[in-house]
């Protein structure tokens, strides 16, 4: 057979296009910090318009698949030949092809095309490292990065090859499943999205189908270019994809909790505010006009005070490490560091996955002047007047999420779930605060109702907390609550290497 014919026969063609909708911010990053900016978006070369690369695109479908249908962190085989791994085989593979490391591999049969943002906005987020002991700034670790604001939208196209020898059947059931994951918004794209960043939803799919075994479908196809086909112009068949099936082998907790703002919180924005003459330096942050309370300042708290719990019970901080991912300035250990190079052998993504929370309030700033006064002198500082516009009232409900893993036993999963209830007793209480000056009486909430669900083997159940006359009510298996809690408090202690080296 000569070369030029030994190709893929296919039968038909399935165009998909549907418009992505950001829900949150999200960076595509170019990995070019020359700019203003530690972290620019990506850019189309051709009319600078904001880039979503089709890789991007490909690899949250595929990663979505493989956890509905294996979950969290599987061990998976790379086809029937590969008897090294005892996980399941990797269905995926017929839609996507070969993952990285099988030689054996198939082409993917599905093409993602890249996309270029509708709007060119673009919104400016700052950060900082706070340091745990001090509660303060970090010298020289602050940082920006550049991002589309919420609403934001992408046209997305992709095209499904249907070779003579595949089953459509199952190649339609695994696509409709993976584009499940965008119809409901459970994927993130982009930078930081296990912190809030790159929520994105796409409300329906449109799918065209054109018979490669026909000149007439063959030509329709090629009409159609790039461009989103027309159903039912131009030679293409209209189809519908299959219901998503209902398999979900993820094992997660869930906590969805609804708080006031017991008192006024402030987390530091420049942004300019409504119509006041003398604009305040600083005010709280707002997405699309909106006051939220932004992934990262939530999962900076709860990890802090995780860090506080643990550290009070005398437990080992690899509990910590496992949830919220390796801190990367933390001096590696003899467990952690390999002989070569004393670095982490391995940093895992976190666990604990935190979402950007809107914050439904009326416009009500407090603008307030404050002065920075000399300590030894007891007067005021020159030029150091400023002036902050903290929010005053609101609600706001947070939803954080920690994915299980399969290498985790029982006494495990029980310390994560107990370690998440003494967080939300802390949020609850107004123990906990978010944002900054919180010495002075910001940042903190109030309970009022809440759900936590859990689909861990052997901590299943649900409950609900509920603030009612005063009282607090939760609805559920209390009894396992608690010995998730005593589960913790019994875990393995911190060694102490004075003792250690004495012995």
């Amino acid at each position: 057979m000569s070369t030029w014919d030994n190709h893929r026969p296919l039968i038909a063609r399935l165009v998909i296009t549907g418009t992505l909708q950001l829900e949150s911010p999200a960076g595509f990053g170019s990995g070019d910090s020359d700019g203003l900016l530690d972290m620019l978006l990506l850019r189309d070369a051709v009319d600078n318009r904001p880039l979503l690369p089709g890789t991007s695109i490909a690899g949250a479908l595929r990663n979505y698949l493989r956890q509905r249908k294996h979950g969290y962190r599987a061990k998976l085989r790379h086809g029937e030949k590969d008897e090294q791994e005892n996980g399941e085989k990797d269905t995926t593979e017929a839609l996507f092809g070969g993952s990285k490391g099988n030689d054996e591999g198939s082409q993917s049969l599905l093409i993602v095309d890249d996309s270029r943002a509708e709007q060119s906005a673009t919104i400016i987020r700052d950060g900082v490292r706070i340091d745990p002991q001090t509660r303060t700034a970090q010298d020289q670790k602050k940082f920006d990065y550049e991002l589309l604001p919420a609403g934001t939208t992408f046209p997305v196209r992709l095209e499904l090859l249907i070779p003579t020898d595949a089953d459509e059947p199952a190649l339609l059931a695994d696509l409709a499943l993976a584009l499940d994951g965008f119809t409901r918004g459970e994927i993130g794209m982009g930078i930081r999205k296990r912190r809030g960043f790159g929520q994105c939803k796409v409300a329906t799919w449109q799918v065209v189908r054109y018979d490669m075994q026909s000149l007439e479908g063959m030509l329709a196809w090629l009409a159609t270019g790039l461009q989103a086909p027309v159903a039912g112009v131009g030679g293409g068949k209209p189809v519908e994809l299959p219901a998503a099936p209902t398999t979900d082998k993820r094992q997660q907790i869930t906590l969805k909790a609804t708080f006031e703002l017991a008192s006024p919180l402030l987390i530091r924005s420049t942004e300019p505010l409504g119509s006041y003459a003398k604009q305040p330096d600083v005010i709280h942050i707002r997405s699309n006009g909106q006051p939220v309370i932004p992934g990262t300042s939530l999962a900076g708290a709860l990890r802090a005070r995780a860090q506080r719990i643990l550290n009070t019970l005398g437990l080992r901080e690899d509990i910590l490490d496992n949830l919220f991912g390796h801190d990367m300035d933390k001096p590696p250990t003899e467990q952690t560091a390999s002989r070569m190079d004393k670095r982490p052998t391995e940093h895992t993504a976190s666990r604990l996955l935190v979402a950007e929370a809107t914050i439904n309030s009326p416009p009500n700033y407090l603008v307030q002047q404050r002065v920075s006064i000399d300590r030894f002198t007891g007067g005021s500082y020159t030029a150091a007047l400023f002036s902050e516009a903290p929010l005053t009232c609101g609600e706001v409900t947070l939803t954080i999420r920690i994915q299980g893993d399969p290498k985790h036993s029982p006494a495990d999963r029980q310390r994560e779930l107990g370690l998440l209830v003494l967080l939300l007793k802390d949020l609850w209480l107004g123990d906990l605060t978010l944002g900054g000056t919180s010495s002075i009486g910001r940042g903190r909430l109030k309970g009022k109702h809440a759900t936590l669900h859990s689909t861990l083997t052997d901590c299943i159940g649900e409950w609900k907390f509920e603030q009612v006359n005063g009282k607090l009510q939760v609805s559920g298996d209390t009894a396992l609550l608690q010995d998730c809690v005593t589960e913790l408090s019994h875990s393995p202690t911190q060694s102490d290497p004075r003792k250690e080296q004495a012995a």
